[in-house]
């Protein structure tokens, strides 16, 4: 090997962080496999147990792998989801534009339809209850707009959590919190907003506790139409 041949070589730090991703990431290692353990890692790359446990580290911040004290290190369960929720959460930090918004009412309209139905038609309380929940500190919010708009993207993500579709979730972690803030901020600017937010809340979990799964996607598509509606209107 040539020495510009060998200078162009990634770190062996690297490369096993590279190597071991691509693995995981291309399914040859998926959820619940073990990793090579540390000693194969050192004789396979030649690298020092420092330098791959510095490796596993990062494969763990990236939500690739977990450790199990006294056995190892495996793929996660929720392999790649940290990874989406984090490059999702920095387009929404670097996305705040009239367009973006829209975009993002129009993901909401597609996926919380979905989610509201399954969460009607759950026989499982709990995420109704944690939709009410929701509800009630919005009531309690008052006149505290920033406090009411939190309310409002913390009842919407706790629908779409509530229908256990992991993927629809870490989208919405990802977007919401950025996007969906901004959003709030710029729409409720009076208390008139809010009291029909708060009279489509109600209408939504009404239909939820009954386990009516139409009314529960009429009501939260008559409520995202509005909210684009008013969206539009502030936009202009």
């Amino acid at each position: 090997m040539t020495d510009s041949r060998r200078k162009s070589r990634p770190p062996v730090g690297l490369r096993m962080i590279e190597e071991l991703e691509a693995l995981i990431v291309g399914g040859e290692l998926v959820a619940g496999d073990r990793l090579p353990t540390e000693a194969e890692l050192v004789d396979k790359y030649g690298a020092s147990r420092a330098a791959v446990r510095e490796a596993v580290q990062v494969l763990k911040a990236r939500g690739l792998v977990v450790s199990r004290r006294g056995s190892g290190s495996y793929v996660s369960g929720d392999a790649g989801a940290k990874t989406l929720h984090e490059s999702l959460g920095r387009y929404a930090a670097l996305r705040g534009d009239g367009p973006a918004y829209i975009e993002l009412m129009d993901l909401r309209l597609m996926v919380e339809t979905f989610c509201v139905k399954r969460v009607a038609a759950d026989l499982d309380d709990g995420a109704r209850n944690r939709v009410r929940e929701c509800l009630d500190r919005m009531i309690q919010a008052g006149d505290d707009l920033k406090r009411f708009g939190e309310e409002d993207i913390a009842f919407h993500q706790a629908i779409v959590d509530g229908a256990g579709h992991r993927l629809f979730a870490t989208i919405f972690r990802g977007l919401l919190p950025g996007l969906g803030r901004r959003f709030a901020l710029l729409t409720y600017t009076e208390a008139a907003l809010t009291a029909r937010t708060l009279n489509d809340h109600r209408k939504i979990v009404a239909a939820l506790d009954a386990g009516d799964t139409k009314q529960a996607e009429i009501s939260l598509r008559a409520h995202l139409a509005w909210s684009r509606e008013n969206l539009e209107r502030v936009l202009s």
